[in-house]
């Protein structure tokens, strides 16, 4: 088997996997919410055995906790209230113990840049399903993301060409991200023709095409620091979650705030 034909495989046995958990976090609620943490404090705690060499230590679990705390904290703060002072101090000690874990944790920066993307990631996934049809934009926002990557990938290859970044990432082209960057607006498209929104707003899914790219190659300037082909071992030879949703670390972030300054309506 080719290694065109090999990443078509895993792509679509990820989608087939993933299909019943997009219909849930579709409808919202609780459930999504939970499910999305979850999604989340599993690619923490693949980043955290990956600077381990994939053991479970008492790092691994300091490392998992620091991003799992502000998480708590946003979500307890958000159904229970909490004095603002005491809220913001908090939130100021959570931060500083993230910057000190992800320095000594790690033996490259990029690993405390991984951190503080998942953390914002977390908040940004607990603000998200907090707005009207926010389940519904999460679904959007993935499937943009697969479909940035997927198109990114059959045009890179198709195509190849210069490469992006050969440094960090040698099979990523321009071509590929070209590729995948005008794709990336047609889930938004499908959806507003379907919904009877303004089409013009799918052009906004490009800035979400441009920062999954970007999300993808931070990736893999921590995968390169540390030595690493994979991050997790979910799927073996074809890495975790974090490995396959790396994409998601800046694009969720910049879908919630599109839609919290309403610029998507």
């Amino acid at each position: 088997m080719s290694m065109v034909q090999k990443e078509t495989a895993i792509r679509l046995i990820t989608a087939f996997i993933l299909l019943p958990l997009l219909v849930v976090i579709w409808f919202g609620g609780m459930t999504a919410l939970m499910l999305s943490l979850i999604f989340v404090l599993f690619m923490s705690g693949e980043l955290a055995l990956s600077a381990r060499g994939h053991r479970l230590d008492l790092t691994t679990l300091i490392i998992t906790a620091a991003i799992a705390m502000p998480l708590m904290l946003s979500l307890t703060a958000r159904h229970m209230g909490f004095d603002p002072a005491a809220l913001y101090m908090a939130g100021t000690l959570m931060a500083i113990a993230i910057v000190f874990i992800g320095l000594f944790s790690f033996r490259h920066i990029s690993g405390l840049v991984m951190m503080i993307l998942l953390t914002v990631l977390g908040l940004s996934l607990i603000e998200l399903l907090g707005l009207d049809d926010g389940g519904v934009w999460l679904v959007l926002g993935l499937v943009t993301i697969a479909c940035v990557d997927t198109m990114g990938f059959v045009v890179g290859r198709r195509i190849g060409g210069v490469k992006l970044w050969p440094a960090i990432s040698p099979a990523k082209t321009w071509s590929g991200a070209i590729g995948g960057i005008v794709f990336s607006p047609l889930t938004f498209l499908i959806y507003l023709i379907l919904s009877g929104g303004d089409v013009v707003l799918a052009l906004l899914a490009l800035p979400l095409g441009v920062v999954a790219i970007a999300g993808d190659l931070i990736e893999s300037w921590y995968k390169r620091s540390h030595s690493l082909k994979d991050i997790g071992r979910l799927l073996p030879g074809h890495g975790g979650l974090l490995d396959r949703f790396d994409g998601s670390l800046l694009a969720l972030p910049l879908l919630y705030l599109m839609l919290d300054k309403g610029w998507l309506g």
